[in-house]
């Protein structure tokens, strides 16, 4: 699509710059996907939510899995049961 937009020189050659964009088109361009890029990740993040965290059922299953690597050892020696 063909736009017609006035901006600050300086700018534009900084984004040129900094993008490593071989043109003024192509500068703009990179800019505008980036900035989309940027506005749909900041909404991905506003999505997520927190997650409450259980400490005792965290240290319980934990333990269980330590009882149960002991349980496993002890059967490889012959001491299971």
């Amino acid at each position: 699509m063909r736009t017609t937009v006035t901006l600050d020189e300086s700018l534009v050659t900084e984004l040129i710059k900094f993008s490593g964009a071989k043109t003024k088109t192509a500068a703009v361009a990179i800019a505008v996907k980036e900035q989309i890029r940027r506005a749909k990740l900041k909404k991905l993040a506003g999505l997520l939510g927190t997650v409450d965290v259980d400490e005792y059922a965290i240290q319980q299953s934990n333990n269980k899995d330590l009882r149960r690597a002991q349980w496993l050892e002890d059967i490889g020696k012959g001491n299971g049961e």
